[in-house]
């Protein structure tokens, strides 16, 4: 049954390579029809949910067909996904969504078919509930953002409703993070919690996921770490935190993780639900999370990329930069990253970082070749605010 299992998750893992020639849809206001693959050449804006048609790839960047016309667009801005309104967190399930839950949720228990799915159940996960903390990760869903850092897509392309896929990839991406959650504990210190919040969700919306819902939370370990959840769930840990001297460069660290989710490096969800057996109702109220089987041992192939294997060392290397071209499409110094992990080389408690991403010299050295090319004039500078935010670091 195990082997069964690992089998199914290469076979999600199959559809990694998200950006196969096909349909890319412009998803990202930053989007631009490129002379050459390089951010800096001259290009003409795309229109929001304008599809274009790929022919090749190059790096980060994509060769594409626009009505009569050839030229090159990032990868961050464009998406294989079609345009879809953006998921809501904690939205009860559709009616038919229920009953499918209420059916599947027989194989674990046969008195929580009888009752169903009521707010008030505790979580039903066959492989242990300890695994999981979804009481923690509701708190973070709950924060109240400010909205002057959400972008509105008036696009009439985009009142399309939240596409299958995109639904998929949050459920698994919300169990995973209740995982890590329980292995660290969430730190809920609200004020700092929604300040990084606002600088993620800035540079979140100038990619190409405006059908995610980001979240980003902090652990309570002082290893220095980040996480990137499927569905946009990303976690930074204490350890981390404390080594960042600036809101450039926490924006750089945010988008690199970002950037992780944003080129589909923890897979492509489509048709997922041919593979596993996942339980709907993970988007619903309280109490609603249902596991199966097949969908915990796909979560301990995701987390053990986290903590032993790590991710193709090409993904960490494009998401390198993309967390460069992020943050300075953002309006922040594109050297953020590149400070920040130059710092790491000395630190003591970065020995996990390590073990699962290429040598932190080696980073640095390549970052500062991407930094020359990816600062945006156009962008209006942000605020300094770390330093007054940094305090409450428990």
């Amino acid at each position: 049954m195990q082997r069964t299992y690992l089998i199914l998750f290469l076979l999600v893992c199959s559809f990694f390579n998200s950006f196969a020639k096909g349909i890319l849809y412009v998803q990202s206001p930053k989007a631009k029809l490129l002379t050459s693959p390089q951010l800096t050449a001259d290009g003409l804006p795309l229109s929001m949910g304008e599809s274009l048609t790929q022919t090749s790839e190059q790096g980060l960047f994509v060769q594409v067909r626009n009505n009569d016309k050839t030229g090159w667009v990032s990868k961050l801005f464009v998406s294989p996904l079609p345009p879809s309104e953006k998921i809501k967190l904690g939205a009860a399930s559709n009616s038919s969504e229920s009953v499918l839950a209420r059916q599947r949720a027989s194989d674990f228990t046969k008195t929580a078919a009888a009752r169903g799915l009521s707010e008030t159940e505790k979580l039903r996960v066959r492989g242990g509930a300890e695994l999981y903390d979804f009481e923690s990760l509701r708190w973070l869903e709950s924060l109240r953002l400010e909205t002057n850092v959400v972008t509105k897509r008036t696009d009439t392309s985009f009142s399309r409703s939240v596409s299958s896929d995109t639904e998929q990839e949050v459920k698994v991406g919300r169990a995973l993070a209740a995982r890590l959650i329980q292995k660290y504990n969430l730190v809920k210190e609200e004020e700092l919690t929604k300040y990084i919040n606002r600088v993620g969700t800035r540079i979140a919306n100038n990619s190409s996921r405006g059908d995610l819902n980001f979240r980003f939370g902090i652990l309570d370990s002082n290893e220095i770490n980040a996480f990137a959840c499927p569905g946009g769930f990303i976690f930074l840990t204490k350890g981390s935190l404390h080594q960042i001297a600036s809101e450039a460069e926490l924006a750089g660290v945010l988008s690199h993780e970002i950037g992780h989710v944003v080129l589909f490096h923890n897979g492509s969800f489509e048709k997922m639900n041919v593979f596993l057996e996942i339980v709907t109702g993970m988007l619903g109220p309280s109490g609603g999370e249902v596991i199966s089987a097949a969908t915990s041992a796909t979560l301990d192939e995701l987390e053990k990329q986290f903590f032993e294997t790590g991710r193709d060392i090409s993904f960490e290397w494009e998401a390198d930069e993309a967390g460069v071209i992020l943050a300075a499409q953002s309006g922040y110094p594109a050297n953020g990253l590149g400070d920040y992990l130059g710092r790491l080389t000395k630190a003591p408690n970065a020995k996990q970082l390590t073990h699962t991403h290429p040598d932190t010299a080696t980073r640095v050295t390549k970052l500062a070749k991407i930094e020359s090319t990816a600062s945006n004039k156009d962008a209006p500078a942000v605020k300094e605010e770390w330093s007054q935010y940094k305090k409450l670091i428990p």
